[in-house]
């Protein structure tokens, strides 16, 4: 008996080598780490250390637009790849990497949708409750008065008094509000004394922190979807976190759904106007809380970071905007059309996203039957082929030798060519083609006005430059204490 025992070990053992072995040869003649290519060990052990996006660029640096981070993973850093694999007429899909990402266990958001009509489908009839239309305009300039209120009465430092602005906290609190006025039927309150009023970013850590290692594993995912394992999802009974904000979106789809005559013009009234159902309704704005707040946030307060530690450009944006209002080409607050007329802002912005771009999660496209050719590279169908992000926004193929320095006069200095290239390349960022981030248009303008609207007002000095702030990155960002110093501008007018 314990020499069959000792046998079949032997056996289980010989058959796990075997496999290791066996991914590994599948892809041998593509670049990267055998160790790395084994297993998804690395993948679990980098993304839980925190450094997930800077590893991936080391690797792209070492092995080039095309290497493996797995079994059956690859990453490229190539753009033209990028946009292949979401081309409406490609035959590429979504892995199983995106239904990790539902908020329930029975229901599909239209980022955790794998099925490729349901998805066209979806995005269809909410893509027109995203454009940057006149409401869009007017709740963002009604949360940013109050961020500005927020910071003049909480917030603003002189040599007697020191209050400074946790800026990870501030930008949340704006985005999150700009959600529940677009889509909620009022903001959340916020911003009304810089709370996080009912524990969204707890419970951000924490869901972030499992779903990426559950990401890794897709036979996790489905276990997760059924009973008892599915109790781990929120509830509209759970009194903070996620769930209270579920509860919240299931009140504003009832309200909107049950009165036609008095239906608020907001971003809610468009999907249901344009036929989604209230689950469909339901799981979207839950998205929107999820990953419209913290995506936008990230971009303000690394802006904003990246400006107060480089003195010539902050001063060059400052006089752009302090020159606008001169001249009348600036309004209070700023029209999102003439923030569009304001070169450096433009650069700024630009190049704020390049230099940090806002999330670096894979995003796992399925190589289609019959394979493809990647980089010059053969890849059999079925291999999952996902973004190295930073690598794209780093590459020094699309920027130059300086592509790690913060330079926004790249923008203004480029021929017409270079300028549709790079633009063309920041843009993956925010996905391409079928797989573009429905609500871009919306950031685009909380970016065109938050600057302007803060800088036109408040001077910001980071408190501890030689440790500005915590990250800690698995894919999506999570970020603490990047604390500011905050004075009023004298002399200047709203």
């Amino acid at each position: 008996m314990l020499f069959t025992t000792f046998l079949i070990g032997i056996l289980l053992f010989a058959l796990s080598i075997l496999r290791v072995l066996y991914t590994w040869h599948r892809l041998r003649h593509i670049p990267g780490s055998f160790w790395i290519s084994c297993s998804k060990f690395w993948q679990i052990r980098t993304q839980l250390r925190g450094r997930w996006y800077h590893e991936l660029k080391k690797l792209g640096d070492q092995y080039g637009d095309l290497f493996r981070v797995g079994p059956n993973q690859l990453m490229t850093a190539d753009v033209d790849v990028i946009r292949r694999m979401a081309h409406s007429r490609s035959a590429y899909t979504r892995g199983p990497f995106y239904q990790t990402f539902r908020f329930n266990p029975t229901q599909d958001h239209s980022f955790s949708l794998l099925d490729d009509h349901e998805h066209i489908r979806r995005r269809t009839i909410l893509g027109p409750g995203y454009t940057g239309n006149a409401h869009v305009e007017a709740c963002i300039d009604r949360q940013l008065a109050r961020l500005v209120d927020l910071i003049q009465r909480k917030y603003l430092s002189s040599s007697r008094e020191y209050r400074p602005l946790d800026l990870t906290a501030a930008t949340f609190f704006f985005s999150m509000d700009c959600i529940g006025d677009l889509s909620y039927g009022q903001p959340f309150g916020c911003l009304d004394e810089g709370v996080d009023v009912h524990k969204f970013t707890k419970w951000n850590e924490d869901f972030f922190s499992t779903a990426i290692v559950i990401a890794n594993f897709h036979w996790l995912t489905k276990i997760f979807f059924r009973p008892p394992f599915n109790k781990i999802y929120p509830s509209t009974r759970d009194e903070n976190g996620v769930g209270k904000y579920m509860a919240l979106a299931h009140e504003a789809v009832e309200r909107s759904f049950g009165d036609d005559k008095n239906r608020r013009n907001d971003v809610l009234a468009s999907f249901i106007e344009h036929g989604v159902t209230r689950e469909e309704a339901i799981n979207e704005l839950m998205l929107q809380v999820v990953a419209g707040t913290d995506s936008t946030a990230v971009a303000i307060r690394m802006t904003l970071l990246f400006l107060t530690s480089n003195p010539v450009v902050y001063e060059k944006l400052k006089s752009e905007i302090d020159e606008g209002i001169a001249r009348g080409r600036i309004s209070s607050p700023i029209k999102d059309a003439e923030a569009r007329q304001l070169p450096y802002l433009q650069a700024v912005i630009k190049e704020g996203v390049r230099v940090f771009p806002v999330v670096t999660a894979t995003f796992f496209k399925k190589v289609p039957k019959g394979g493809d050719v990647i980089s010059g590279y053969s890849v059999p169908e079925g291999t999952e082929v996902g973004h190295n992000v930073l690598g794209v926004m780093r590459s020094k193929k699309y920027w130059g030798k300086d592509a790690d320095v913060f330079r926004p006069e790249r923008w203004i200095e480029a021929d017409k060519a270079t300028m549709e290239m790079m633009t063309g390349v920041v843009e993956t960022l925010w996905g391409a083609g079928r797989y573009k981030c429905l609500g871009r248009a919306i950031a685009q303008v909380e970016l065109n006005k938050v600057f302007v609207e803060l800088l036109r007002r408040f001077n910001f000095a980071v408190v501890t430059p030689q440790h500005p702030v915590d990250i800690v990155n698995s894919g999506f960002f999570l970020m603490s204490e990047l604390n500011m110093r905050v004075a009023k501008r004298e002399g200047m007018q709203d």
